[in-house]
């Protein structure tokens, strides 16, 4: 689900320059280059941030999960469209640097309750690939 921005508290402090260019990067990549760009990133060197500064971002990754964690109208059984849906090569390893990126935010931003792929992360739980379902573990690990 999208951020709702209306219900979000306006943010006043400055975004960190280094996270300003990275958001921005993130935002502007496109999909096919994605997966690399994230790869990138292992460490978090941008320093402590809000997360309201990051809904763009955070918006683009909730339509990339939705598009592998929900199945198509004429699908009955989401289970097995999550499954074929993974085997793509193409689609697991966005899915997977996605995840791990959005743990390393997490563990670096305020206001952490903002994040609203929770039901995404859920179905992602369901997944037969152990890769998908321990960066999901990961980042459900960072919120506690």
């Amino acid at each position: 689900m999208k951020i709702d921005k209306s219900k979000c508290k306006k943010i006043l402090t400055e975004v960190p320059a280094s996270c300003k260019v990275l958001i921005n990067r993130l935002k502007s990549c496109p999909e096919s280059e994605l997966v690399n760009t994230l790869k990138e990133i292992t460490v978090w060197e941008y320093g402590k941030c809000e997360l309201y500064h990051w809904i763009e971002v955070l918006d683009r990754f909730d339509g990339l999960l939705e598009r592998v964690a929900k199945p198509e109208a004429n699908e009955s059984q989401s289970l097995i469209y999550l499954c074929r849906r993974l085997e793509e090569k193409q689609a697991k390893h966005l899915v997977y640097y996605m995840l791990y990126f959005t743990a390393l935010l997490m563990e670096h931003a305020y206001a952490r309750h903002l994040y609203s792929s929770i039901e995404h992360l859920t179905t992602l739980l369901a997944a037969s690939d152990m890769d998908i379902v321990l960066a999901v573990l990961n980042l459900l690990y960072v919120f506690s």
